[in-house]
């Protein structure tokens, strides 16, 4: 394998990244100002101001400051939910670890063999076909090519990512190894339908580590990393609404499509797997100009970039590990449960929330269950979208869905933030609370948004004049000048009073007297049917997350908890996490 400082150039500035066509796949990519370091302390002072100030109360930030999120949010138009945070900085961390790799050409297997924990028992694992680790200590004499499906050869840049994954990027691996037993199933169910190698699935380990939610700097998206360009051209949706590139079952079907027509193109998988790192056309380049359609010759022959280079051994060698994960020192390993799901198509304007209750599960589940929907809401096209529930659950999501009124189904419309603006500033206009902005829009840090960036925004609680109509995806709003009310019949219930019901309407306790002529002071029996006018746009909504009760709520919201129970005709004060409570905007 060649080293040239050219090739260690291009590995240092160079993320590993997604699917490319044409060679276009880096053409957008935008890098960072200056070294590493001045990078660190911008990050280091932008954060200590953000530290500083009060939750949305940040202007909206300029394109163009460097950072890996600046990038993303440049280019995909939103600032990604804190899984596809950790996840990304997981990915980005990883191919660190591999320029560096490269950079020191590590050779030295001994020096690699004898780290701690390096293994755990092999000898309780292979028995007394174990060999002397002296002579063979990547035990490569075990290795079968008969056990794969995908065709292994061992040579020295083999060995050479053998080495890194057993060594220094032995923790990556073992992540992703965790996560491979959440998505492997799904995997080998479509790729045995296609008639494809089960052990393609070791590419999608190198691309993303088999998360469905990690970016790179090459703007590449998902478990197998496709730019947009390509995964459009394979049949994923990508737009303001929706990234298919995170659907682990689309994205699936359109790489397993991407690889084989490049593998009938170029007639062997090493080729194949060059060209979806670096581009058909680049392959073809290197086969017409050598008069080779040998992937190690080519390689010796500067057809491919540094990156190419590597990619081919690094899958082999994911591949031979993987296979016998035990045998080199992964033990322990807390895999994850596998996605056990069922696709329904649904129509449009439907909130997340909603979905969620139909399905029976948190919104925080329904989420991660369905990453590619970028938004709290379905599109507003005509288009049904595909989500996925619980496995199972499909007939009586249906049911449930069914019986939600299509004016109860959506509540939300878009806003482009401008320059100036703050997330505080934003709730305001629209009378919702920047914790609301955030949990509908994904955004980790009220002070981290930008000028240009889209948001969804709660209906409810909006303030008179607002827009009550959510703006379909190309710009058009209808606009109401009056707030929306609701005429509603309450029966009622022993141990009620006018102020109690009153409270739980939003309404005064005069006005429910005046409507329903009352005149003895404030006497009411059980059964009583009540008729009230309810203002919806007096209202906000809460999703309760994780380690929230009543009374922290009650105080975030400036009410009290029998106002909450009220409300939200709670009998006890029992909540739950992604359950949502109506509270009355002050």
């Amino acid at each position: 394998m060649r080293a040239s400082a050219r090739s260690l150039v291009v590995m240092l500035s160079l993320v590993v990244g997604g699917p490319a066509v044409a060679g276009k796949k880096h053409r957008n990519m935008k890098p960072a100002p200056g070294t590493a370091a001045d990078q660190a302390a911008h990050d280091k002072t932008v954060g200590e101001a953000e530290a500083q100030a009060a939750p949305g109360t940040v202007p909206a930030i300029e394109h163009g400051e460097g950072s890996l999120w600046d990038f993303i949010e440049q280019a995909d138009g939103e600032v990604p939910e804190a899984q596809a945070i950790e996840e990304s900085e997981e990915l980005d961390e990883e191919r660190q670890a591999e320029a560096a790799f490269i950079a020191t050409e590590a050779t030295d297997i001994e020096r690699t063999t004898t780290d701690t924990g390096f293994y755990t028992d092999p000898a309780a694992v292979l028995g007394p076909a174990l060999p002397d680790p002296a002579d063979d200590p990547l035990f490569l004499s075990l290795v079968d090519p008969a056990e794969f499906d995908i065709p292994v050869e061992i040579n020295d840049s083999v060995v050479k990512w053998m080495k890194y994954f057993t060594g220094s990027g032995r923790k990556h691996y073992a992540r992703w190894l965790a996560r491979s037993t959440r998505v492997r199933p799904l995997m080998y169910a479509r790729l045995d339908a296609a008639g494809a190698p089960r052990d393609l699935v070791y590419l999608s380990m190198i691309e993303s580590g088999y998360s469905t939610h990690a970016y790179s700097r090459a703007a590449a998206v998902g478990l197998w990393q496709f730019i947009s360009s390509t995964g459009r051209m394979y049949d994923l949706r990508v737009d303001w609404w929706v990234d298919e590139r995170r659907d682990p079952y689309a994205a699936t079907d359109a790489a397993i499509h991407f690889l084989t027509d490049l593998e009938k193109r170029h007639g062997h998988w090493y080729l194949a797997w060059a060209g979806y790192n670096g581009g058909p056309a680049r392959v073809s380049r290197g086969v017409r100009n050598h008069g080779t359609t040998d992937f190690w010759t080519l390689v010796d022959k500067n057809a491919f970039p540094a990156e190419t280079d590597n990619y081919v051994p690094k899958i082999i060698a994911a591949a031979i590990i993987g296979h016998h994960p035990e045998r080199y020192g992964f033990t322990g390993i807390e895999f994850q449960e596998p996605v056990a799901l069922e696709p329904v198509d649904v129509g449009p304007n439907i909130s997340l929330d909603v979905l969620a209750k139909c399905a029976g599960v948190s919104v925080e589940d329904m989420q991660h269950a369905n990453p590619h929907l970028r938004r709290f809401a379905t599109p507003p096209s005509p288009d049904t979208t595909r989500i996925y529930v619980p496995q199972g659950q499909r007939t009586g999501f249906l049911a449930a869905l069914a019986e939600v009124p299509p004016e109860e189904r959506i509540s939300f419309q878009r806003h482009k933030v401008a320059k100036g603006e703050t997330l505080g500033r934003i709730a305001q206009k629209y009378g919702v609370t920047v914790r609301e902005l955030q949990d509908v829009n994904r955004i980790s840090n009220p002070n981290r948004i930008y000028v240009g960036m889209e948001l969804v925004v709660p209906v409810q609680g909006m303030p008179t004049g607002a827009a009550v109509a959510l703006a379909s995806s190309a710009g058009g709003s209808a606009a109401s000048s009056t707030p929306r009310s609701t005429k509603v019949t309450h029966v009622v219930q022993r141990g009620q009073t006018l102020s109690t019901i009153a409270a739980r309407y939003g309404v005064s306790t005069s006005d429910l007297k005046r409507w329903n002529k009352i005149s003895n002071a404030n006497k009411i029996y059980v059964g009583q049917r009540l008729s009230l006018v309810q203002a919806q746009s007096q209202w906000t909504r809460y999703t309760v997350r994780k380690g929230d009760n009543l009374t922290a709520i009650a105080r975030k919201q400036g009410c009290s908890v029998e106002e909450l129970k009220s409300w939200n005709n709670l009998k006890t004060e029992r909540i739950y996490p992604g359950q949502n409570l109506k509270v009355r905007k002050r």
